[in-house]
């Protein structure tokens, strides 16, 4: 284990998700790195804050009210820009021919912009197709910044989290592979954690393909942790983290 390592096995220690040889390992790094030792001691402190929240659960109301009004907020349609008219010279009208080539192009446009959502291309004047150009991914975009940091952590219970964040852009990615499958009722709930307490980031719930979200970072927030929570997801922690991370 190179010390590079084992500076990401501190929220992992934390929760006793590290066993073996490589928990003795640890242990002996430990001894000789404080900056280690401070952020174990913070782990436990958050773990101890994550696990007294179970003993204060919302009520059934509260959840009744949450899945209703979700039933009753109807989404903002998408905006659509209108499409380019061009304008046809006053000195001669198209004849019938050349209106329903306009159109056809015209029609063409538009479907390959709604049909191609991340891809442009076309064919201009004669000439071959440009070359497709593809849409950054969020997440890539965060990892690409020159302030970007990224960390990966062990889960208790197995698996990892992957975390990369841009104070610069405000955001932070959360992927997690391999943690345990969850049954249908609950799902995974990411949470940022500073000194107002965890803020919840989103839902991931690995059995619907949902295995990693982008969100706005809080400028205090240090700590990141996953926790299982209801599939509508919980405004605080019910259960004991199953990961923790540091943010840097």
């Amino acid at each position: 284990m190179t010390s590079a390592e084992a500076h990401t096995l501190t929220g992992a220690y934390a929760l006793d998700a590290v066993t073996g040889p490589e928990r003795e390992r640890f242990e002996q790094h430990l001894a000789q790195c404080e900056s280690c030792a401070m952020e174990v001691r913070e782990f436990r402190e958050v773990s101890g804050l994550l696990g007294a929240a179970v003993t204060s659960s919302p009520g059934d109301a509260l959840r009744a009210r949450v899945l209703a009004a979700v039933t009753e907020t109807r989404q903002l349609p998408p905006q659509v820009e209108p499409p380019l008219v061009l304008p046809v010279p006053l000195r001669s009208a198209p004849s019938w021919r050349a209106r329903a080539g306009i159109g056809l192009a015209a029609a063409a446009v538009i479907a390959g912009v709604v049909v191609g959502g991340v891809v442009i291309g076309g064919v201009v004047a004669g000439r071959p197709p440009a070359n497709p150009v593809a849409v950054a991914q969020p997440q890539n975009l965060i990892a690409a910044a020159p302030d970007a940091v990224t960390v990966t952590g062990h889960g208790a219970g197995g698996g990892t989290a992957t975390v990369a964040i841009s104070r610069s852009l405000g955001k932070v990615s959360v992927a997690i592979h391999d943690l345990p499958p969850l049954d249908g009722a609950h799902a995974y709930q990411v949470w940022l954690i500073g000194p107002r307490g965890p803020l919840s980031a989103g839902l991931l719930n690995p059995g619907a393909g949902e295995t990693s979200l982008v969100a706005p970072v809080p400028a205090d927030a240090n700590r990141m942790a996953v926790t299982t929570e209801p599939l509508a997801g919980s405004p605080q922690p019910t259960t004991p983290g199953v990961a923790l991370l540091s943010l840097g």
